[in-house]
């Protein structure tokens, strides 16, 4: 026996058993589900830019920031910059006996060089001397800018503009870093 409750809340015209979900109920829900899930793909793709950005900025930076200590620590030791040193290449005199003589193996030379399997991109190569040269950074310079003070052999100031980009096409774009150094053992001459 059904209490008369029961029979007021229950619909007339529809028997006791629970019929299902109708038709508008099932598109509200769609409706519903589709605009949460757009807002998710959407926060999903926002962060992965995020993170593609900050990854290039923190890859990035710390190879040109690997690139201009060695180089100003190169730049603070030389006794002189060469007369080769040009705004692409940088030569440098470091008097490693301390004799005062200019040697074949005591230029330090920093370049760029194209970098293989990636286009726009140049390992950052320090050569000492007449020895083999070291890369001192991959694929995150993209060009590298030398200033001077005064002409060589009385040059005193060194200005370097770094420009790297660790995913080109992607994240946050070319960056720069700028810094000046000054030798500190300029050759009296």
């Amino acid at each position: 026996m059904t209490s008369i409750w029961h029979r007021r809340l229950r619909p007339s015209g529809r028997s006791g058993a629970d019929d299902g979900v109708t038709l508008i109920e099932l598109m509200v829900t769609v409706v519903l589900l589709s605009i949460v899930m757009t807002i998710a793909v959407g926060a999903i793709i926002a962060s992965s830019r995020v993170f593609t950005a900050t990854d290039d900025d923190s890859t990035g930076l710390a190879d040109a920031r690997k690139v201009a200590e060695r180089m100003g620590r190169d730049i603070r030791n030389a006794r002189g910059v060469d007369a080769g040193a040009t705004t692409s290449q940088l030569v440098l005199w470091v008097d490693a006996n301390s004799d005062y003589k200019r040697q074949p193996d005591e230029a330090i030379t920093w370049v760029l060089v194209p970098s293989v399997g990636s286009p726009g991109h140049f390992d950052v190569i320090r050569k000492v001397g007449t020895s083999s040269q070291i890369i001192e950074s991959r694929t995150s310079v993209s060009q590298i800018a030398f200033a001077y003070d005064v002409a060589a052999p009385k040059t005193q100031v060194v200005t370097a503009n770094v420009t790297y980009d660790a995913f080109i096409g992607a994240g946050s774009g070319a960056r720069e870093l700028y810094f000046v150094e000054r030798l500190r053992n300029v050759d009296g001459a």
